[in-house]
């Protein structure tokens, strides 16, 4: 499993972001972020070519991450893992 790039934002704020690759994923993650329905939590998924863009919104805190589309719904659960944010320099103290 393979996370390309990751986000952390509230509503269309990115608060901290992760990227393993040189792609165009943080201009299509803040149109994601754009078009994500309302403030209630969700769970959706886009794909975009070879690579799905899972989003996870709890209490206003959205975790967004690109993952090759062998990963699945798997990454999100990684992303919104702790540890796995600040072994990623998404650091802690950016969430509050």
């Amino acid at each position: 499993m393979a996370i390309l790039y990751a986000l952390v934002a509230r509503g269309s704020v990115v608060l901290a972001e992760f990227s393993a690759a040189s792609t165009n994923a943080s201009s299509i993650a803040r149109q994601i972020l754009e078009k994500v329905p309302g403030t209630n939590d969700s769970n959706v998924s886009y794909s975009q070519d070879r690579y799905i863009f899972h989003v996870k919104r709890t209490d206003g805190l959205t975790v967004l991450c690109m993952a090759d589309d062998t990963a699945g719904m798997a990454a999100i659960s990684l992303a919104r893992d702790p540890w796995f944010c600040t072994t990623r320099k998404i650091e802690a103290a950016t969430l509050s």
